[in-house]
């Protein structure tokens, strides 16, 4: 993962305070070791982010989300526009 281009994306984006910005980085962090890829090669495939995201489900507080969040903010990040919902999502 390019941290610190990830970073300045979600600094630029206004969006985020920076405690906000260290929390999406870290979870971001915490999603590739359960994944055990980067997220670089997650967000390149639609199936492997689908499987990635879905991977992460147990892992997670459903009402939350955040590993799921941070991993759909580098998918913006990487590849300019959001990934769809998973009940969307066609293979």
């Amino acid at each position: 993962m390019q941290d610190k281009l990830f970073r300045e994306f979600l600094e630029q984006s206004g969006q985020f305070t920076e405690k906000a910005v260290t929390s999406r980085i870290a979870k971001a962090n915490a999603a590739e070791r359960i994944i055990g890829y980067s997220l670089d090669t997650v967000v390149a495939d639609d199936n492997k982010m689908f499987d990635a995201l879905v991977l992460l489900r147990p892992h997670e507080n459903p009402k939350h989300n955040p590993m799921q969040n941070a991993v759909r903010k580098y998918y913006i990040f990487k590849n300019g526009k959001e990934f769809p919902q998973l009940r969307y999502y066609k293979r």
